[in-house]
């Protein structure tokens, strides 16, 4: 069957079947159909590699590629609608044949001398251009998608559901494709600056994207300097280093220091692994583990950062900012900088405390020819209660400019007003923002703990 008629309908499917995976079907159509439309453009769209001559990219290794491929993947799937019951397995699928088959695709490798950490001496390395990895990952799950559109693997589409979502007898279905509640919302702008540095990662089914037993989400902000490179790469292997050691920790959901141990390697790790690529640029990273809990508990917080982006836990009395922002000119910080080895000094240049003159934050990611910069984590941890409504990250580009009381109270109001979506919400607080002079980039990601009625009422109750 050719792509044309494939969108126009011509499929054998069964009169009655699953809800969900009808709803997969049609979104399948729908992909070809927007194929067909932009075939005139397919030449551009569908390049497997681009110029060498762009700076908006890095080296990967070898063991920086799983974690890359993960998260092409998945954000290709998010940006593409892919329905909710399809999207794991479809991941993994894609995942497994990439895997099987980049170490072939020569126009996406280059070879870099690099320095073996067991032995000290220079090797030669493969390495792969990252926007070319990405471009060959995203065409290997765009084939995939178009194989299941043949007549002869329609059989095979309820293989690619996650486990137990489609129900077995069509006739009887009772399946239900409306989204689940919103469990958070984002909102990012460029604002005045040339580039937009920012990153941002939600990764609602965190447990079920890198196979951990216990159930936890992950949400990520992180502001990049010096180019979005560092950003990047923070949002991509954090996570992933992160999963790697909660594997050992799943059992025991109570060891804080465990919890601590994990973060600090999954940020020290991404540090060594951005500054051995010699690359500039930096970023401030605030990141957020929920671990849901069997009730009556409400689930634990995990946050670890570094830099000055921030964390507010909310309740309808009591909003606790989680971050203490590592500023140069805070006492403990100047100390470390001006006893670190080799030397640091913490100078006033253009307008602000820098470290060596040059970095407005303390702990970061990358930054390597910065010495003093560490990345080394803080970190806390909350019991979550019943008062507990919602989370909010964000960057210098928001809580610089905007009081925490009234960023709180933006919130309930919205979440009040019913005409008002909740994805206009960090649209809302982004303009409050530049109504407060804001001139960086600001990212915005609301994390709600309850769905948005139940919010509305536990707010009502004080």
């Amino acid at each position: 069957m050719s792509e044309k008629e494939y969108a126009n309908g011509a499929i054998s499917a069964q009169s009655v079947e699953c809800t969900r995976l009808r709803e997969f079907k049609n979104y399948l159509r729908e992909l070809v159909r927007d194929r067909v439309n932009n075939a005139t453009n397919a030449g551009e769209t569908n390049r497997a590699c681009i110029s060498r001559s762009s700076n908006e990219t890095y080296p990967v290794c070898s063991q920086e590629v799983s974690a890359e491929i993960i998260m092409t993947v998945w954000n290709h799937l998010q940006l593409k609608r892919c329905p909710r019951y399809f999207q794991i397995s479809i991941l993994r699928a894609v995942v497994a044949e990439v895997e099987q088959g980049f170490s072939n695709a020569k126009e996406c490798q280059f070879t870099v001398k690099g320095i073996n950490d067991s032995t000290k001496t220079t090797d030669n390395e493969t390495v792969y251009d990252l926007v070319k990895l990405q471009k060959y990952i995203v065409n290997n799950l765009e084939k995939l998608l178009t194989r299941l559109t043949d007549n002869s693997e329609l059989s095979n589409i309820p293989n690619f559901a996650d486990s137990e979502d489609l129900c077995l007898d069509g006739t009887k279905c009772n399946c239900n494709t409306k989204q689940p509640p919103v469990v958070y919302t984002t909102g990012h702008i460029k604002n005045k600056p040339r580039k937009m540095e920012d990153r941002h990662i939600c990764l609602e089914r965190f447990s079920e994207l890198y196979k951990l037993k216990s159930t936890y989400s992950f949400y990520g902000v992180f502001d990049g300097h010096s180019g979005p490179l560092a950003a990047s790469y923070a949002a991509s292997q954090i996570p992933y280093l992160l999963a790697e050691s909660l594997r050992s920790i799943s059992n025991d959901l109570d060891d804080v220091k465990a919890y601590r141990e994990a973060f600090e390697h999954s940020f020290l790790q991404t540090d060594k692994m951005f500054s051995r690529k010699g690359i500039s640029s930096g970023t401030t990273a605030v990141c957020v583990l929920l671990a849901q809990q069997t009730p009556p508990s409400y689930g634990h917080l995990y946050v670890a950062w570094v830099g000055d982006s921030k964390a507010l836990l909310v309740s309808p009395t009591v909003s606790l900012q989680l971050v203490k922002s590592h500023k140069p000119d805070a006492p403990d910080e100047r100390k470390r900088i001006e006893m670190a080895e080799g030397g640091g000094t913490v100078l006033y240049v253009q307008g602000q405390w820098r470290v060596n003159g040059i970095l407005n934050v303390s702990r970061s990611i990358g930054d390597y020819s910065v010495a003093p910069a560490i990345a080394e984590p803080d970190f806390v941890d909350v019991s979550l209660t019943g008062a507990h409504d919602f989370i909010v990250l964000g960057t210098d580009g928001l809580f610089d400019h905007v009081p925490e009381n009234k960023i709180v109270d933006a919130i309930y109001k919205l979440l009040a007003d019913t005409e008002q979506k909740i994805e206009n919400i960090p649209k809302i607080l982004i303009e409050l923002a530049k109504d407060g002079d804001s001139q960086d980039n600001i990212t915005v990601v609301i994390i709600f703990l309850k769905n948005r009625l139940d919010i509305v009422q536990n707010f009502k109750k004080y």
